[in-house]
């Protein structure tokens, strides 16, 4: 048998985040280890929607469920096979929505990505991210399936020129609350040595930017960039669940060769144009509503993106792939939507070391505090701060990034949590 062209190095972590009482994220890894099963290592992040305990469970019946109908579906490709479970795990999450009224109207977001041989491949519903890092440049490789990045794709203006009176945490897609859901499709992205995944739900994205998350993915081994981005997104503040996997490709064959790429297809404009115009009906009747009800602008944004969302749902977005699982063909979608270079890194150390300079003022400014041994924080800011002088941006943020993680690690040891540093 063929040694694999690839090795991958990974890190899954979710975590209940600061403000939060219960997780309502997923996140998994299914590695290429079931002989006979469909090929291809497998990263799944899940963010889930719905009172009670429903949002948690339709997270978790989408990283439990996706891998393991993705892994049954030998006799389809795997492009077929990707979609095929999610619209499986659709019906089962939606079915589980409608037995009970605990659970109706659950949903989850479902963000994947299979790692082949020498490809990548990416499917998405909601606004959980793919991202790449390849050679200090950080791309996007998901359209966030959210109110505000409908409106800019309508208006063909970037997200943030919407308007900032527009919620950011409108999602206009995602599993279980209709029977039918539409599933983009990006790729297959060929792999190079060194390619970094970064997988995310949105409690990650809110508070980290991108040049932060780039440098950290391309400065560190997976599991402890993983690590770094959650504690650094717990201590600005940590508002929602955090999920975040990481997948490194360490090393492939340069000789291999690539298999050929089936025949490409164009994008269908027609369903842009109906989600733009379904988009422009919402804000009408907004409008219209809003000249009778003046004062109910909260409602306004309610309906606005209601009727947005039901539109989209209706017509779908445009995808550059066919509708029917079982075809075949790409390339698939329209990313990267998004790129940033991260080569000098020199914002995201900035950032970082902003970060370590207030946890220092924070233990200056407490007189009785938890029983922390910074030694080990003192000595990693003060190596930060060498590199720092000897203009080596790479490594005073690695130094930075080890003063965190030590300093929350003993933080949750004694909380007994797993995330969090003062009780708000």
């Amino acid at each position: 048998m063929p040694q694999p062209a690839h090795r991958i190095e990974f890190a899954v972590l979710s975590d209940l985040g600061m403000r939060r009482l219960n997780n309502q994220d997923s996140a998994a890894a299914s590695t290429d280890g079931n002989g006979g099963s469909m090929p291809g290592d497998l990263f799944i992040v899940a963010d889930g929607m719905g009172a009670h305990a429903a949002g948690e469970l339709a997270s978790k019946l989408a990283v439990d469920n996706v891998p393991h109908l993705y892994r049954k579906s030998k006799e389809r490709s795997p492009h077929a096979a990707l979609r095929h479970a999610i619209h499986r795990t659709n019906a089962v999450i939606h079915a589980k929505g409608e037995s009970s009224p605990d659970f109706h109207g659950m949903g989850t977001t479902c963000t994947c990505l299979v790692v082949l041989d020498r490809l990548a491949l990416v499917a998405h519903v909601g606004d959980s991210r793919v991202y790449r890092l390849r050679r200090d440049r950080l791309e996007q490789l998901t359209f966030d399936h959210s109110l505000v990045w409908e409106m800019a794709a309508a208006q063909n203006v970037s997200a943030d020129k919407v308007p900032s009176c527009i919620p950011k945490n409108v999602i206009t897609r995602s599993l279980g609350p209709h029977a039918m859901v539409q599933v983009d499709l990006e790729g297959p992205h060929e792999l190079e040595p060194g390619d970094v995944f970064l997988l995310c739900s949105d409690g990650l994205t809110a508070v980290i930017d991108d040049e932060l998350m780039g440098a950290l993915l391309g400065a560190m081994p997976p599991e402890e960039a993983a690590r770094t981005l959650v504690d650094v997104a717990n201590l600005r503040g940590g508002p929602d669940n955090i999920s975040v996997v990481i997948a490194r490709v360490a090393d492939a064959d340069p000789g291999a060769k690539t298999p050929p790429e089936a025949t490409p297809q164009k994008p269908t404009p027609g369903g842009r144009r109906a989600a733009a115009a379904g988009l422009m009906l919402a804000g009408a009747i907004g409008v219209v509503w809003f000249a009778s009800l003046s004062q109910s602008f909260p409602m306004l944004i309610s309906a606005a993106a209601a009727g947005a969302g039901l539109m989209l749902a209706l017509m779908g977005r445009g995808a550059a792939h066919p509708a029917h699982p079982s075809d075949t063909g790409g390339p698939y979608g329209n990313g990267p939507y998004r790129s940033i270079d991260c080569q000098t890194g020199e914002g995201a150390a900035h950032a970082l070391a902003e970060v370590v300079a207030e946890l220092s003022a924070l233990r200056d400014r407490e007189e009785k505090g938890p029983d922390i041994d910074w030694a080990p924080f003192d000595a990693a800011r003060e190596q930060a701060k060498a590199k720092r002088d000897a203009g080596d941006v790479r490594g005073s943020l690695t130094s930075d990034a080890n003063a965190i993680r030590g300093l929350m690690e003993q933080v949750r040891k004694l909380a007994g949590a797993d995330s969090g540093i003062f009780d708000a």
